[in-house]
């Protein structure tokens, strides 16, 4: 009897708990989280009507190595961006087996090789980013979604985003 228990939890119950890394391969993106910028000090510096824009992607391989890049910009009240608005996180991240799991969440272990921040309109302005932790969670029932939080050492500008499976980018099955 202990012998199919461990059999079950050891063969069956990780199979059912989680997305594998291989499930996960592919690219993965956010909606883009819009938030309008209207305090005075905001319109002072934007613009009337100013919003800030960050989208998340995340390119992930079957061997578990992944790549996050979070994309920062502040939009005028055209639509157009800001000259000197834009910044990028860039993350290079490896995930493992799940770690933790109930009924309708999986954890997986992530580890961050890597993390910098860049600012594209100064080729000189790019900044190592020490101690951001990521974390990548897989739900039962949606196979195309992933939640990701991302936290920053200050504790300034985390957040956790859903991202979805990119239009096309499914892995595809064996032969």
């Amino acid at each position: 009897m202990r012998a199919i228990y461990f059999a079950l939890t050891v063969l069956l119950i990780p199979s059912l708990s989680g997305a594998s890394t291989s499930a996960l391969t592919g690219t993965w993106i956010s909606a883009p989280d819009e938030m309008p910028l209207g305090t005075a000090f905001d319109e002072s510096v934007w613009g009337k009507n100013a919003k800030a824009v960050r989208t998340v992607q995340m390119s992930i391989q079957p061997t578990g190595d992944a790549t996050l890049t979070i994309t920062r910009k502040v939009l005028d009240a055209r639509g157009r961006t800001v000259p000197a608005s834009t910044s990028i996180e860039h993350a290079s991240l490896l995930l493992g087996d799940v770690k933790s799991s109930n009924d309708v969440r999986s954890d997986q272990a992530t580890t961050v090789k890597h993390a910098e921040r860049r600012y594209p309109d100064d080729s000189k302005a790019t900044w190592t980013i020490e101690g951001l932790q990521v974390e990548i969670a897989t739900f039962t029932g949606t196979p195309d979604e992933i939640e990701v939080r991302v936290d920053f050492p200050d504790g300034r500008g985390s957040f956790w985003e859903r991202l979805r499976r990119a239009a096309g980018k499914r892995p595809q099955s064996g032969p």
